[in-house]
């Protein structure tokens, strides 16, 4: 298993994350999960990256990519993506593609699901 240091990243938190970071299987295959679009650290308690699911999008996947840098491994290395979109809406949707687009630029995508749903756990 694989756990960042998730206080570097996020900040302070009020609660222990109940899961690792990525964990690598004996064939090399990686698996990252539980990733939110928490803000980079500014001083106070963690809280989503202002800019609504744009902005997360973009935070998530640069967070998606530290976690497989730790791994030793890169988004050219990610061969499937699941999205869960909280309030789904054709707008919300359209704004977290647009975020999700931004992360991978020019570089191939990979097969991604997208799933609506009216919540999260955190």
């Amino acid at each position: 298993f694989v756990t960042l240091d998730w206080e570097a990243i996020f900040g302070a938190l009020s609660y222990k994350i109940p899961f690792s970071s990525a964990t690598i299987t004996a064939d090399g295959t990686i698996y990252v999960a539980g990733t939110i679009g928490l803000s980079p650290p500014r001083g106070g308690a963690a809280s989503i990256v202002l800019g609504g699911p744009r902005a997360e999008a973009y935070r998530i996947m640069q967070l998606i990519e530290a976690k497989l840098a730790a791994c030793g491994a890169g988004p050219e290395n990610i061969t499937m993506v699941h999205c869960f979109l909280v309030n789904f809406s054709q707008e919300n949707f359209l704004e977290m593609n647009a975020g999700y687009l931004e992360y991978w630029a020019d570089r191939e995508l990979p097969p991604r699901i997208t799933t609506g749903c009216s919540g999260l756990a955190l």
